[in-house]
């Protein structure tokens, strides 16, 4: 399958969004003039602004290339095979995957080098990514390890299955209490030199997710953070003086999420004396940014230095109809759990479109409550709400609002339908 697989994939009843009796493939989407703030769209539907997602993928790239740093953005936020070109024909390294599945989509899909960030145990799993490498000898694959007997374990299963090859493997640094990875310096290194032991694997670096150290910008969850990441220096510097890799072969450091990719840079992006680390972020939700946590917490926005002139924007929007007004400070909007993300923040009431072309803020207004298919907003008394209205939502949280729409809209600035994006969740 190619991106022209996808443009002739035919939008129909399958797919939220697409106006009720239509049928038209992926391509013509944008020749059809709709608007959604108008209410051509069949609604629930959640959008993408064209303009603010090109902006944030060269708006990456640029932060990335001015410092000297890699980008395998977690494909994991969007699960689209069209976005991923996007991101690496602005320079991305690799696309970053956290499921053994959505590996296999990007490979469906063309993507050549893929990094699993995650242990990679399962038997089927492993003897499917050694055929892949078996059979392309241009794939680029990594995963995670952080145990002595997973080692083992792969080195079992992978016997006699990759022929000269190797497979790629990143030693994990975890924190205590947290979820995969080592818990020490130590311990570290017992795997890495398990890994070098292993006849089946090639230990290419060291991994860390430091997102999972912090959850405010407080100087206290920072100095977690850099603390991460220090020992993660700790441990590929005695790595590399233990086991002095080719100063040909590359040895990667990565970490980065959404958040804390400047603390990344700060400790972990400088080796004069070990030209062969590549360093690796792996953001993911920048592509489209939000309206909530990483508006407040992006170092390319609410956390952004005085000095940096690069800045994220929000594309994600997701609209609904009102459908009731029971009570004068209760709207009831036909959005809910099924279309709208609500696993770090609710969505945030941005904007009332009318069918008369009125548009104004909802200041005041707020979700207190999703179910399946409905939204509580509670409304100021004097805010004018009507059945029929279309409300303009912030979303938080990007991962989980793609995954809830298997077909994206892209809009331009007058809110008109230019294309759209499949997801492949």
């Amino acid at each position: 399958m190619n991106l022209d697989d996808i443009e002739s994939e035919v939008l129909d009843f399958r797919y939220k969004g697409v106006p009720l009796g239509e049928s038209l493939p992926l391509r013509e989407l944008g020749s059809r003039g709709w608007n959604v703030a108008r209410g051509d769209l069949s609604l629930p539907v959640t959008t993408l602004r064209a303009e603010a997602l090109t902006h944030n993928i060269e708006t990456m790239a640029e932060y990335c290339r001015r410092r000297g740093v890699s980008l395998a953005p977690h494909g994991k936020t969007t699960m689209s095979p069209q976005l991923f070109q996007r991101q690496l024909d602005a320079g991305a390294w690799g696309i970053t995957a956290g499921t053994p599945g959505q590996v296999q989509v990007m490979r469906r899909f063309g993507v050549q080098r893929v990094f699993l960030a995650n242990e990679l145990v399962e038997r089927q799993a492993l003897e499917w990514v050694a055929a892949e490498l078996s059979q392309d000898e241009d794939f680029d694959f990594y995963c995670l390890v952080d145990s002595v007997d997973t080692v083992a374990a792969m080195d079992e299963v992978l016997h006699d299955r990759l022929g000269s090859r190797r497979l790629n493997v990143l030693v994990e640094l975890g924190l205590a209490g947290g979820r995969t990875g080592t818990r020490s310096v130590s311990e570290a290194l017992a795997v890495s030199g398990a890994v070098v032991d292993a006849s089946t694997l090639r230990l290419a670096g060291v991994e860390t997710f430091e997102g999972l150290a912090a959850s405010s910008a407080s100087p206290d969850d920072i100095a977690a953070v850099d603390r991460l990441l220090g020992s993660v220096r700790d441990v590929v510097q005695q790595i590399l003086e233990q086991r002095a890799p080719s100063p040909t072969e590359e040895f990667l450091v990565t970490a980065g999420g959404s958040v804390f990719f400047d603390r990344v840079v700060e400790i972990l992006g400088s080796w004069p004396d070990q030209p062969q680390v590549r360093v690796v972020l792996r953001s993911g939700c920048y592509v489209s940014h939000d309206h909530g946590r990483y508006q407040r917490l992006s170092p390319l926005d609410g956390r952004r230095a005085p000095s940096e002139d690069l800045c994220l924007e929000n594309a994600l929007e997701a609209w609904g109809v009102v459908l009731s007004r029971p009570e004068p400070t209760q709207v009831i909007v036909g959005s809910g759990k099924r279309d709208l993300p609500y696993d770090v923040e609710l969505p945030i009431p941005l904007r009332v479109h009318r069918a008369d072309g009125e548009v104004f803020d909802l200041t005041g207004a707020s979700v207190t409550k999703l179910m399946d298919q409905h939204a509580f907003l509670t409304v100021p008394e004097s805010v004018s709400l009507e059945p029929g209205d279309i409300v303009a939502f912030g979303l938080s949280h990007p991962c989980a609002a793609f995954d809830r729409a298997p077909l994206i809209p892209l809009i331009d600035e007058d809110l008109t339908v230019t294309g759209g994006v499949l997801t492949y969740f």
